[in-house]
C-alpha cells in the first residue's frame, strides 16, 4: 500500500482529542489514589472514563492507520532518525493503548500487579510523548522544515 502523502482530518482530530485526554487523564490521576477502598460497585471516577475514551480512540486510530497509512518520516531526515520516529509512533500507539487496558484491569478487578503495570505504563507514555513533542518542535523551530503542518500546525 503507497503512504499517503498527509495525515486525514480524522486522523489528525483523532491525534489532538487523544492528546488532550490523555492530558486531562494525568492531571485527575489523583482521583485513582485511594482506589483499593472505592467499593466495588463504585461508578468510574472521570480519570478511569477519560482512560477508558482514549483506550477505544486509539483503536480507531490504530485501525485507520493500518487501513489508510500514515506519511513518511521527512526525507531529509537521516536514516536512523527516520527509524526512531517510526518506531516511536508504534510505542505510542502500544502504550496509549496499554495504559489505559492495564489501569481498567486494576480498577475492575482490584488487581494490584495491574496497577503497578498501569504505572510503569504510564511514565513509559509520557516519556515517549516527551520525546515525540520534543523531536516534532525541533522539527519545527531548529529545522524550520513545517514538520508540525503535517498535524494541523503551521509555521510561524
Amino acid at each position: 500500500m503507497p503512504r499517503p502523502t498527509a495525515y486525514s482530518r480524522l486522523q489528525i482530530s483523532l491525534h489532538w482529542l487523544v492528546v488532550i485526554l490523555i492530558i486531562g487523564a494525568f492531571l485527575l490521576s489523583d482521583q485513582m489514589d485511594d482506589w483499593e477502598d472505592m467499593p466495588a460497585d463504585a461508578p468510574l471516577p472521570l480519570h478511569g472514563i477519560l482512560g477508558l475514551t482514549v483506550f477505544f480512540l486509539m483503536l480507531a486510530r490504530l485501525a485507520l492507520r493500518l487501513l489508510r497509512g500514515a506519511p513518511p518520516p521527512p526525507v531529509d531526515d537521516p536514516a536512523w532518525q527516520q527509524r526512531v520516529a517510526e518506531h516511536t509512533h508504534w510505542a505510542l500507539y502500544a502504550l496509549a493503548i496499554a495504559t489505559p487496558w492495564s489501569g481498567s484491569f486494576a480498577f475492575y478487578l482490584r488487581w494490584e500487579e495491574a496497577a503497578d503495570l498501569h504505572e510503569l505504563l504510564k511514565t513509559l507514555l509520557l516519556l515517549t510523548a516527551a520525546a515525540h513533542t520534543a523531536a516534532a518542535l525541533y522539527h519545527q523551530f531548529i529545522l524550520k522544515d513545517g514538520l508540525l503542518a503535517r498535524m494541523g500546525l503551521r509555521r510561524p
